[in-house]
């Protein structure tokens, strides 16, 4: 068994069947929702910008979090059989945690920030109390989510790539131009 924190230990020991219930429906529809989010963003909001920052950074994590949970080799806390099977893989980083820090990291200065902050934990959250994460995985998870978006929205502003997706899909034209 890996090594815990307190705070994740008192977490998950923590045993509320409604809790239990929607962290287990966080870990089975982050991924799905998030998807629908950005479809959201692109097609109907017109956010996209944003929403091809998020997803280029989708497409690193993918690979990161995998790369890292196989350098790490960090073994799962599971320290709550009773909610939820131990998943099969590595625990470091969180990579529920990473896909909704993203989501932080985009909205920071957006008014919409208080939703996404209040996402972020309910998701980080369940990784612990589900006791298949523990805080350094979900801090892990959160720092690289938060340096590989400003990384790639930094690269992609210099790309001006927004510019070049209007043209394409023939939807804009930016203002002055």
């Amino acid at each position: 068994m890996a090594e815990y924190d307190a705070f994740a230990s008192w977490i998950s020991a923590y045993n509320q069947p409604i809790l239990t219930n929607i962290s287990l429906f966080i870990d089975i529809f982050t991924y799905p929702l998030l998807a629908l989010l950005l479809i959201y963003l692109f097609f109907i909001k017109k956010d996209r910008k944003r929403a091809i920052s998020i997803c280029v950074t989708y497409a690193i994590l993918i690979f990161l979090v995998i790369a890292l949970k196989l350098a790490f080799t960090e073994e799962r806390p599971c320290t709550a059989p009773w909610k939820i099977q131990c998943p099969l893989d590595y625990a470091l980083p969180s990579g529920h945690t990473a896909a909704v820090a993203v989501l932080l990291a985009a909205y920071l200065t957006a008014p919409s920030f208080p939703i996404m902050l209040l996402i972020y934990l309910v998701v980080s959250l369940s990784r612990i109390y589900l006791g298949v994460h523990i805080f350094k995985d979900v801090l892990a998870g959160t720092a690289m989510a938060f340096s590989v978006f400003f990384i790639v929205d930094m690269a992609l502003s210099k790309l001006r790539i927004e510019e070049r997706v209007n043209r394409v899909i023939g939807k804009g034209k930016l203002k002055g131009k």
